[in-house]
Formats: C-alpha cells, structure tokens, sequence
C-alpha cells in the first residue's frame, strides 16, 4: 500500500516505461519512437530530455524491438495490435520492479524539467495514479503506483481500453502540466517543430 503521509519521491524510486505500441495511423502507420528530427529520433530525444535517474527504463512496443532494445533496459512487444493505451499500461506495470512507474510515449518532446514533480507530489494513500493534462488535452503521461493494476485489470476485463475509463475510476487524478499534449501526431507536425524537442 501507498504511506498514508506520502515523502517526496526521488527519480530512482521510479521505472520510467515508454509506451511505443500505438497504431500511428496519423503518422501513416510509422513507429513514431523512430522518426527522426535534427538527426536523432524522437525516442532518443525523449530519453535524452526527460530520462535521466530512473531505476531503468522499459519499452513496450509493436515493433522493431531491435531499435528500442538500445536504448531501454527491457522491451516488451504487443502480441495483438490495436489493444488500446491500457493493455501497455499493464504491461508495463507488470514488468516494473518499483513501487512506482513513470509513463511517457515514445514521441514526447515538450514537458517542463519538474514533470515528475508535479504529478508524483499527488500521490498518496488514496491516489495510486496520476495523469497529466494540457488545455484540457487527456495524455497517456502518468505516474502510477503499482496498485492500480487492480483497476487496470478489471476494466481489461470489460474490454474497456480508453485512457478515460481508467481515469473516470476511483483513486485516479489529474494534474495540469504545460506542454504534455505536444507530441508528434502526424509527419506534418515533425516536419512543423523539427526544432521543438526540448526539456
């Protein structure tokens, strides 16, 4: 269980997983963790900008694990393809080895420096997880404590996927944090902000 008066959290008390198994039907179906802006890819300038103290670091994927493998301490690929935000949220929490996961998509470039600050200062006894919003703009950019596999699980089992069920659950918070709705939607966004992937 969460501590009833919960300490401020270090970064190593933290697996950060990256969720890398979407669809990219707006990117035409590419893995966006592999499209490149300035000569690197956005995976590496997500690690770069926002994965520096984490206890390790886990991929899950839908393909080219070759790639993800270089840069994460385990990779994960999905077996079925179109099972939602959710099932990579529970494959990764059943991986992690810490009481505490961090969560990022492989394409995100623009969150402030304090990211994990400002949603891990949520948890508590009662909040196993919590989610960052921009203007309103739900992203799957998280900090969970392992418990909330429980509710992850049994909405699965309701075949209910959706970043808003989980959220619409009990214990689940949300947290405006400027910049995490920014990642790179579609091949004209990349081209648009080449530029923009900062910490």
């Amino acid at each position: 269980m969460i501590p009833q008066s919960q300490p401020k959290l270090h970064r190593s008390e933290f697996t950060l997983g990256i969720l890398a198994g979407g669809s990219g039907i707006r990117a035409g179906r590419r893995d966006k963790g592999l499209m490149v802006a300035q000569g690197k890819t956005l995976l590496e300038r997500t690690l770069e900008h926002h994965g520096d103290g984490f206890s390790e670091v886990i991929t899950c994927c839908r393909d080219n694990p070759w790639f993800y493998s270089r840069f994460s301490s385990r990779v994960m690929c999905d077996l079925k393809s179109g099972q939602g935000p959710l099932q990579g949220l529970s494959a990764l929490l059943d991986a992690t080895r810490t009481q505490y996961l961090a969560v990022l998509p492989c394409d995100q470039y623009s969150l402030p420096p304090d990211w994990l600050e400002r949603l891990s200062g949520v948890l508590s006894s009662t909040v196993s997880g919590v989610f960052a919003t921009d203007g309103g703009t739900h992203t799957p950019c998280c900090v969970l404590h392992r418990s909330a596999q429980r509710q992850i699980t049994d909405l699965l089992k309701q075949n209910k996927r959706s970043l808003m069920a989980l959220l619409e659950s009990e214990g689940l918070e949300q947290v405006e944090v400027p910049g995490a709705g920014m990642d790179i939607d579609h091949t004209q966004t990349l081209h648009r902000h080449p530029g923009n992937v900062t910490g």
